[in-house]
């Protein structure tokens, strides 16, 4: 199958580590030059900068494409529009967007204050409207196709028992949010998707998938954790030629948890 992402450009959003760090690897993989977003917020004593930069050095060496580190905080607008500036200037006009930074924040519920809930909802709301906004301003401007994936999660649809309702809710809304922007442009060429994974083994998840491996295991039918790489295949098909005609949709790859 001819995918026909080679020369595109794609912005990655939190891809110095991760889901976001494999996704950006898929897509290179494929020929596609890669934007890799990063989190550099002095304030919060984040910085993510050398991370970024060895995904770049890595996708270089791996696959001979360009690439480029861009920070960006994904609650912030006016870095949001500047990134997309920076990323023009640099790789070229924008095809694909991965909406994959996202804000996780840990309850219970009666321990979570208003402002953690309206953070949360600024990263992973807000920041993925604005986000999809500006790709979508761009590609109407000039009569071109596009296409957005969004990265979701099974708990917008389960929740989740381990208190971390302002992301589950998230979610959620990113999942509607999704479905809308595809009613109002997949006529206009541009496909807009969401992905909902189930556990994935990163280096945040590997510490607890390691403490609680028994329990999660018998909640998923394959009784496997996915791989970083197995989601970042599905943002790449969904990003080629080969999803062409899929819209408005959320994948399901909880391995099994949300089969119905």
């Amino acid at each position: 199958m001819d995918l026909n992402l080679k020369d595109k450009v794609a912005i990655v959003t939190g891809a110095s580590s991760g889901v976001g760090k494999a996704i950006a690897f898929g897509l290179a993989a494929e020929g596609v030059k890669v934007a890799v977003n990063f989190l550099k917020n002095t304030e919060k004593g984040l910085d993510f900068t050398d991370d970024a930069n060895a995904v770049v050095a890595e996708i270089n060496d791996k696959f001979g494409v360009e690439a480029f580190a861009v920070a960006c905080d994904m609650g912030v607008e006016e870095q949001i529009v500047a990134m997309y500036d920076q990323v023009e200037a640099k790789l070229g006009k924008i095809d694909i967007l991965v909406n994959n930074a996202a804000y996780l924040p840990k309850g219970p519920l009666v321990d979570y204050t208003e402002a953690e809930w309206n953070y949360t909802f600024q990263v992973n709301v807000t920041g993925v409207f604005i986000a999809c906004r500006e790709l979508v301003k761009r590609l109407l401007g000039d009569e071109r196709p596009g296409k957005i994936v969004n990265i979701a999660s099974q708990a917008a649809f389960r929740g989740s028992s381990s208190g971390h309702l302002p992301y589950d809710s998230s979610k959620g809304a990113m999942v509607s949010m999704t479905r809308s922007i595809a009613l109002e442009v997949s006529n206009k060429g541009i496909n807009i998707n969401s992905i909902a994974p189930g556990m994935i083994m990163t280096e945040m998840v590997a510490k607890l998938w390691e403490e609680r491996k028994d329990q999660y295991l018998a909640r998923i039918p394959m009784k496997r954790i996915a791989q970083p790489s197995e989601i970042a295949n599905i943002v790449v098909f969904l990003a080629s030629d080969g999803g062409s005609y899929i819209t408005g949709a959320t994948i399901d790859a909880s391995g099994g948890m949300m089969m119905h």
